[in-house]
């Protein structure tokens, strides 16, 4: 019985690489499609940048570096990249990936994923992965019409369930400087 268990998990895993693999080989970057992104916020305040013509595009890859945080007795630093229903009259349905200062606002910056539904938050996972200040962070996003899987550096990958369609993508910093050089979207043949 265990061993039986244990070549299941070993097939899972395999196929799950194999998922993984496919979906950054088959990348195909959208012409006029490549954008390089420097949030630089005060203290407190936040900016953020907005793509709402997704269209028939189905996957994004970035890199992500956070520069530079600042004290703010109030809003901790946090910079996230995330993907979107929007349309006027809706409640709010997001997947975010975050970086974020523990409480006491000082590197390591630590990942997480969110998806909220209908302005609810729906789902909270933690990355194992933690971020320097000035360190690259490549990411990857590829969406369906019911699974978001999302790579974070070269092997960390979480899968989300969506239950809405992606139509906007955007980048977001409060309280510090956040570069994305470059965000590129595109396609991910299946």
């Amino acid at each position: 019985m265990k061993v039986i268990l244990l070549l299941l998990a070993a097939v899972s895993c395999s196929v799950f690489a194999q998922d993984t693999r496919q979906s950054i080989e088959s990348f195909s970057p959208s012409p006029s499609q490549v954008f390089y992104l420097d949030l630089d916020t005060a203290p407190g305040a936040s900016s953020q940048w907005r793509h709402d013509v997704v269209g028939t595009l189905s996957a994004l890859q970035a890199t992500v570096r956070v520069p530079t945080i600042r004290p703010d007795p109030k809003w901790s630093p946090t910079f996230t990249l995330w993907l979107e229903k929007s349309g006027q009259g809706q409640k709010h349905n997001r997947v975010t990936v975050q970086f974020f200062t523990p409480p006491n606002q000082k590197p390591p910056l630590a990942i997480r994923i969110l998806r909220v539904d209908d302005g609810k938050l729906a789902v909270s996972e933690s990355s194992d992965t933690t971020v320097s200040l000035d360190e690259n962070v490549k990411l990857e996003m590829v969406w369906t019409t019911s699974m978001l899987t999302i790579k974070i550096g070269s092997s960390e990958v979480h899968k989300v369930p969506i239950p809405w369609l992606i139509d906007s993508v955007g980048v977001s910093a409060s309280t510090g400087e956040m570069e994305v050089n470059r965000l590129v979207l595109g396609s991910a043949a299946r």
